[in-house]
């Protein structure tokens, strides 16, 4: 059976859960094997596969640093492999697709597809302004819209289609710059606070890029600079410790025991 690898980066579990998605409505035609770039098998090699789909969250407006790095460090392909490329988002990609097509078809894997899928629960929104529902809730209708991208895509791979579906650039994101920017220079800081901290080192060890170490009594300490700003570790500290406010902890974030994905909640 033809095989097609669902390959995903996910900060807080938007990615992840809309890439299971995607999985599902792809196993129903063809033999799909599905992983997070951050926990791929030793003997993983996408020439095993007729297709790719690739996908991954926005970060104020740009793809995800960890995606990037994983284009960058994969060898250049020796045939054209047709790829959906797909991003999550809580307001609006701009041209972050745009931009992660460059990457990918420097390495031979050509987007014949892509898709933004907004109004995803915000991970950075939902802390910053908790107090907007909206921002917590995946679309009602995700579940079709994914369904039709898939039967398109199938038809696309059938007919074996290679051609670069290049993303229009989008015209609005010029005037999203300055947001985009400050966005890219200004780190916020995430504040532990003590009183709530289990030592679990969760924040620590499920950090890519290890912006927390831990210090001489066990709490982990914050390092901005290696920050990529996904919120992982707020959204699955299991304690509520960490927040973007030095006052006060979240009220509900989106992992652990308040889990809106594994609840199914607007789905």
């Amino acid at each position: 059976m033809k095989k097609i690898a669902v390959l995903y980066h996910s900060g807080v579990g938007n990615t992840k859960m809309v890439s299971e998605k995607i999985s599902v409505q792809l196993g129903k035609n063809y033999d799909t094997e599905i992983y997070s770039i951050e926990k791929l098998p030793v003997n993983f090699a996408l020439d095993h596969y007729i297709g790719l789909v690739i996908g991954f969250p926005v970060i104020h407006t740009h793809p995800s640093t960890r995606i990037l790095k994983f284009i960058e460090s994969i060898n250049t392909l020796p045939e054209p492999k047709a790829a959906y490329i797909f991003t999550t988002c809580g307001w609006y990609s701009a041209n972050t697709l745009r931009i992660f097509s460059k990457y990918c078809v420097a390495k031979n894997i050509i987007p014949i597809m892509n898709r933004a899928y907004n109004g995803c629960p915000a991970a950075d929104g939902t802390l910053l302004v908790p107090f907007v529902k909206r921002l917590f809730r995946f679309p009602k209708n995700i579940d079709n819209v994914i369904a039709d991208d898939i039967n398109i895509f199938n038809e696309q791979i059938n007919n074996g289609v290679v051609a670069l579906n290049k993303p229009a650039f989008k015209l609005y994101s010029i005037l999203n710059y300055p947001n985009k920017l400050a966005g890219h220079l200004i780190t916020f800081r995430i504040h532990l606070h003590k009183h709530k901290c289990s030592k679990c080192d969760n924040c620590i060890n499920n950090c890519p890029p290890g912006a927390f170490k831990k210090s001489a009594d066990n709490y982990p300490i914050f390092h901005s600079s290696k920050c990529e700003k996904c919120y992982r570790c707020i959204h699955h500290c299991p304690s509520l410790a960490l927040s973007l406010s030095k006052r006060r902890t979240p009220k509900k974030v989106l992992s652990n025991k308040y889990n809106y994905f594994e609840k199914g909640e607007n789905l």
